[in-house]
């Protein structure tokens, strides 16, 4: 039998205990990112309006100051290579010099940078001047939602939107000229709203930033002088959680006034632009009279300042003699005007103090700080009513606008932005949004070209001299366009018949003098052209149109010593001015005296070295070659062929 084996169990190993079973992590969700903000969307759709409004203005043309600006400005025009210059030199040197100037140079440093990256494109001017606009807007809405925490959103949407359509404005932006009090408003509310961040967050670097937007302001257009009574009125008594910020931002708030006003007194100084300024007549009207008179005048003329922040009609492109009558204080609108005045005074003060940061007295005391500065009562100014001196002050009238519609059709006193899709808030808004709108976009329009809106204008401004003026001076401008005499005859015709009309309304309107004799001397009536030219420069020694102008008859007529002392009068006003340069240098040569033509055709040079496709280089060798002085003369003829080939001393 087999052996019985003693087999032994083997042990078995023991079982590793269970590992604790790992909490599985619940599937990964997708944080959702945090969606616009409400502020934002609103500034767009804000953007997008004012845009709107004045697209149609792309297709507008340079209009009145353009041509000082940008058109006839030579240190614009030399692009990049001017803007140092721009930057050192009063406002208007590239174009003229002037004895009363003044230094806003911003404005003309994006046109020289446009005009060195478009060339000289108008569409450019005015699409940057709608991309300011909308920035403009945008910074209204956002500095009036800061200025009561967020609290009053409706309303600082609604005041902004009717700042947006409000035809007031279309001076401001279908000129491109006024380029520099779009700059100027949208630096000035930048700096508010870093202030307003300041206050609320103490960095000293928004103190610093708020200062220099401020000073780039001021640098736009010094207008913004008026903020130093805007920016104690934010943080003294709205914005006012820390006195000790209040006061370091009133402080530097006179720092960047300070700068600025030193630079530009140290500018104008310089270059001799800083005499009295002496507001003439056709300019203001008002400096036509004095006393009760003038005063009157001024109240009745703030009254159509208010009356045209609510009902803007007519709006014309200017105000002169005798758009608006002398009046005294017989007068019952002059004495309404008063009393509105007076009465907005009163009760704003009376709010202020009354009620803790009322919306209503910051309204009314924006409006009649801003508007203050062209009252035309404490000293006259460049005008006696313009639509570009509202810019600023409109915008306080808006915020009433808005508060009005908060107060008496939504009966609240903070709504909320969806409060505004009510009927009745719709019913009020969208009626005034529509009118205002088309009213714009219809104005812009008339700002097509020079033509078109002495046109319009003057059909809504009949006993205007200086519209007048303009009609027949613009006329003039068709002559060489008229294809045959008959075109050419009818124009002079028609120009001669307004400037006729303007003399009636003021016999001594000294431009208008100067356009009829030069509207004489192209139709080739020298006599009537001397008689009226002569006339003009009786009236004022320095109307360079018509110095120039007899000038150019006395040319014309071979008569070039006669010629001479009236060319010399115009380059005395203005030294740049590069015809009378040129025809200076040519009545020198005519009458032998080489060395002074060489100089004037050198000056020339200078200036506008392209002048009549260089004819100053050919011009300047050929007058060395009289003067015998052969070595100079060939040096000029190697430049001018640089240019036309052709040219030859002969």
């Amino acid at each position: 039998m087999a052996k019985k084996q003693n087999v032994r169990p083997t042990p078995q190993a023991p079982k590793p205990a269970p590992r604790p079973a790992q909490p599985q992590a619940a599937p990964q969700q997708r944080v959702p990112k945090e969606g616009m903000s409400l502020v934002k969307k609103l500034c767009i759709l804000l953007g997008i309006i004012a845009g709107l409004v004045y697209a149609n203005t792309m297709q507008n043309g340079f209009v009145l100051d353009d041509v000082m600006v940008i058109k006839e400005n030579r240190m614009v025009k030399a692009g990049f290579a001017g803007i140092g210059d721009l930057l050192t030199t009063p406002h208007l040197r590239g174009h003229i010099q002037l004895s009363t100037d003044t230094y806003r140079p911003l404005s003309l440093v994006m046109f020289a940078i446009e005009h060195q990256l478009f060339g000289e494109n108008p569409a450019v001017g005015h699409f940057f001047n709608i991309l300011l606009f909308a920035g403009c807007v945008i910074a209204l809405f956002v500095f009036l939602n800061k200025l009561f925490d967020g609290k009053r959103i409706a309303f600082a949407f609604v005041a902004a939107l009717f700042f947006a359509l409000h035809p007031i404005h279309t001076e401001v932006v279908a000129n491109i000229k006024s380029r520099d009090e779009l700059l100027c408003f949208f630096f000035a509310f930048l700096s508010l709203n870093v202030f307003i961040n300041y206050m609320r967050d103490g960095k000293i670097l928004q103190l610093i930033l708020g200062s220099f937007y401020l000073y780039l302001a001021f640098i736009s257009k010094e207008t913004v002088i008026t903020f130093v009574g805007i920016i104690p009125l934010v943080f003294f008594f709205y914005r006012n959680e820390s006195k000790q910020r209040a006061i370091m931002i009133t402080a530097g708030t006179i720092v960047a006034a300070g700068i600025f006003l030193g630079l530009r007194e140290g500018i104008l100084n310089e270059y001799h632009a800083n005499a009295p300024y002496e507001v003439k007549f056709l300019d203001n009207f008002l400096a036509g009279t004095h006393g009760a008179t003038r005063l009157a005048t001024a109240i009745l003329l703030m009254g159509e300042y208010f009356k045209l922040m609510f009902i803007p009609y007519p709006i014309v492109c200017d105000h002169s003699y005798n758009s608006t009558p002398f009046v005294g204080f017989g007068n019952i609108w002059a004495m309404l005007s008063l009393l509105i005045y007076l009465g907005l005074g009163a009760l704003a003060i009376y709010r202020l103090f009354k009620f803790k940061k009322d919306p209503w007295a910051f309204g009314i005391l924006f409006y009649l700080i801003t508007i203050s500065l062209f009252s035309n009562i404490a000293f006259l100014v460049g005008a006696a009513l313009a639509d570009r001196f509202a810019f600023f002050a409109s915008a306080g009238t808006c915020m009433l606008l808005a508060l009005a519609i908060e107060k008496w059709v939504l009966r609240t006193e903070a709504a909320e932005i969806g409060q505004l899709t009510t009927s009745k808030a719709m019913a009020a808004i969208i009626p005034i949004g529509l009118i205002y709108g088309a009213m714009t976009i219809d104005r812009n329009a008339d700002w097509k070209d020079n033509f078109t809106l002495y046109s319009t204008d003057v059909k809504k401004s009949p006993n205007n001299t200086r519209l007048y003026y303009y009609m027949g001076a613009e006329l003039q401008k068709k002559y060489d366009e008229a294809p045959d005499a008959a075109g050419k005859e009818a124009i002079v015709n028609e120009g001669l018949k307004n400037l006729k009309r303007s003399l009636e309304i003021y016999p001594d309107n000294v431009d208008s003098h100067a356009e009829i004799g030069a509207t004489y001397f192209r139709a080739k009536n020298y006599d009537s052209a001397v008689k009226h030219l002569k006339r003009a420069l009786e009236m004022n020694p320095r109307q360079i149109n018509a110095s120039t102008n007899l000038g150019t008859v006395y040319l014309t007529q071979n008569r070039f010593a006669e010629a001479l002392p009236y060319y010399k009068l115009t380059v005395n006003v203005n030294p740049g001015h590069v015809l009378a340069l040129f025809n200076l240098a040519v009545c020198y040569v005519q009458t032998q005296k080489y060395d002074s033509s060489i100089y004037y055709f050198k000056r020339t040079i200078e200036i506008e070295p392209t002048y009549l496709n260089h004819k100053a280089t050919e011009y300047t060798g050929m007058v060395y070659k009289m003067a015998g002085k052969m070595d100079s003369a060939l040096h000029y003829e190697a430049l001018a062929r640089q240019f036309n080939p052709g040219f030859r001393l002969q």
